[in-house]
């Protein structure tokens, strides 16, 4: 397995996309915005025929929206993040009928508005519960948003103690819509996964610290 770390705004990928072995099984990539553009651009320009397995940032709406040739390059990519936009569930499907009520919307929430609005309706629930008092330091906000359970329009969220998120994932692949959009379509709900990914706590820092190369993924 080989690694590239690229700076934030990369524009050129020439010597990433060179420096990658032809026999590989696939490419994991984790770049959003211009960087995934950029990226899937010059690797399909280069004539890259790996498979791809995204980040949930790679195959967000903010890029399936992109127009060119990234839809040849995604489509058919595995990914696994806090949305799948086609999820039947009544209340995700609320969410996205009010979504696209806004102007310029995607075609599906993209997993930054699920995240900004499910984040916001945290807040504004821990603010009505403390009726808005924050006169010491937030202190009793802080303890209400900890033990804070949310039914939101992609399952119940809740926090650990260490105020990483509970939550449902979702594992999808991107799709395309008969009139060409694409989408990431469900494969399986993985429901609510921890910051330890299930593993026991004590199991899970048995394996050492995490970082770039631990756990490792050979």
């Amino acid at each position: 397995m080989k690694k590239f770390w690229v700076p934030i705004g990369t524009k050129d990928f020439s010597s990433v996309i060179a420096a990658m072995p032809d026999n590989i099984d696939a490419i994991y990539v984790v770049l959003g915005g211009a960087d995934s553009v950029n990226f899937l651009t010059q690797y399909q320009q280069a004539g890259g025929q790996a498979p791809l397995v995204g980040g949930s940032v790679t195959v967000d709406q903010t890029i399936l929206g992109s127009k060119g040739k990234i839809h040849d390059v995604v489509i058919g990519t595995p990914s696994a993040g806090p949305i799948a936009d086609d999820n039947k569930a009544p209340e995700w499907q609320k969410f996205v009928a009010a979504y696209k009520k806004q102007p310029s919307a995607f075609p599906s929430p993209s997993l930054f508005a699920q995240g900004y609005y499910i984040n916001t309706t945290a807040l504004l629930t821990g603010l009505q519960k403390v009726n808005a008092d924050v006169s010491d330091g937030g202190g009793k906000l802080r303890a209400t948003l900890a033990s804070l359970v949310l039914e939101t329009p992609t399952g119940k969220v809740s926090l650990d103690k260490n105020r990483n998120a509970i939550a449902d994932n979702f594992l999808t692949e991107v799709s395309k819509n008969a009139d060409g959009t694409l989408y990431n379509k469900l494969i399986k709900i993985i429901p609510q996964v921890n910051q330890t990914l299930g593993i026991p706590e004590a199991e899970f820092l048995a394996l050492g610290k995490a970082n770039r190369d631990n756990p490792s993924c050979p």
